[in-house]
Formats: C-alpha cells, structure tokens, sequence
C-alpha cells in the first residue's frame, strides 16, 4: 500500500466516523458503547438480544435498561472534531500533512476520572426527577473519551455515594482499554454485579 492508497483508507475512516456520529444512528451508536462494555465482561450476546428503549433507557439488554452517556473532555464535541479531520484528511496531498504534536495527557486518580460522571449525573438526576422517571429501573453506563487526561489505575475509586444517593439501579463506565462497574444492586443484571468493584484492563483499545 503506497501512500495515496493510504491517505484515500485514512480518509474513508473518517467519512465512517461521521457517519456514526450522526443523529440518525444515535441508538446503533449506543449500543456499539454497550456492546463495548459486554465484551469487557466477557459478558456474550448476539445482536437481536438488544432493542432500543423508550429514551430513558436508550437500549435494552436482555434484563438490562442501559442509559448511556458520553464523558468528554470540557469544551470537546466529537461531531466537530471528526467533521474537521475529514477535511483535514481530504486535503492532505502526503501522508507527512496529517502529522501533529498531541500534549501528553495528564495521569488522574480515579476519584478524579469518577468525578468527571457528577456533571451529567446530576442533570440527569434532576431532569428525570421532574418528569417521574425512576432512576431504580435505569443501568447507566458513561462512555468515557478523555484526550487531555488518562486514568492512573494504582489509586483506589472512592464510594460513589453521591450518585448511590440518586437512586440509580447500577453504574458502569468504559474508556479506550478499561471497563468498571461502579455499583450495581441487588436488583442489577446478574453480569454486573459478578464484576462489581473490579478494574477491567483491556489489552486493544478502541474509541471513536
């Protein structure tokens, strides 16, 4: 593969992620995060065991009402960011254009990656409040997509009191090459909770 036959597969990949990032395949992309997190658990499934919810939750698995939601780094939109490299990409005439210097991103500790969860929480909390939704049927699960900042798994999570105090049935996140579950009650699909409290580290990392 020269490298025109390259830039052309770099630039086909990015017409692919912003075709994913669409409004129109909102619940495929949602259950692509769930997916994400089964295979983490080592949890099996086919296809047909998902269907999409009523918004809450966004997809059903089997016995789990997943509501998923994205944690970004502040100020970050991954429809813009994909929409400019796509044209970074189509006016690239060498594969040395598209070379850029990324900062090292900063090491967290995971009561500071656990953190970057409350902002959405707490909308949601609220928001589901005033409509009568109840958080104890809900399994949510944070698609975690930091760029500026990477979890430093040697510290220890703390109690997610806060968000044991919302009501929600389980919590679970997922990043690039990592998965955990949170909490999850007694209630909880049975996957859950037989991972809960466990750092899952993967060994390929994949992210939108």
């Amino acid at each position: 593969m020269d490298d025109s036959d390259y830039l052309r597969l770099l630039t086909r990949q990015a017409e692919q992620a912003n075709n994913f990032l669409s409004n129109a395949r909102k619940w495929e992309r949602e259950r692509w995060v769930c997916q994400r997190l089964l295979d983490a658990l080592n949890q099996p499934y086919r296809l047909e065991d998902f269907a999409s919810g009523q918004e809450p939750p966004d997809v059903l698995f089997r016995e789990a009402n997943f509501e998923v939601f994205f944690v970004l780094d502040q100020g970050r939109r991954l429809n813009d960011e994909w929409r400019e490299e796509l044209q970074r990409r189509r006016s690239a005439l060498s594969l040395s254009q598209l070379l850029r210097r990324e900062p090292r991103p900063r090491r967290i500790p995971p009561a500071e990656l656990q953190a970057r969860l409350a902002p959405t929480l707490r909308k949601k909390a609220h928001n589901y409040g005033e409509r009568g939704i109840d958080p104890g049927e809900l399994d949510l699960l944070a698609y975690v997509n930091l760029k500026r900042e990477t979890p430093d798994f040697n510290g220890t999570f703390p109690p997610p009191s806060e968000f044991l105090r919302q009501g929600w049935r389980s919590l679970s996140l997922i990043g690039p090459n990592y998965a955990r579950v949170l909490f999850a009650h007694a209630d909880a699909p049975a996957f859950l909770r037989r991972n809960l409290g466990r750092t899952l580290l993967l060994d390929v990392g994949i992210s939108l």
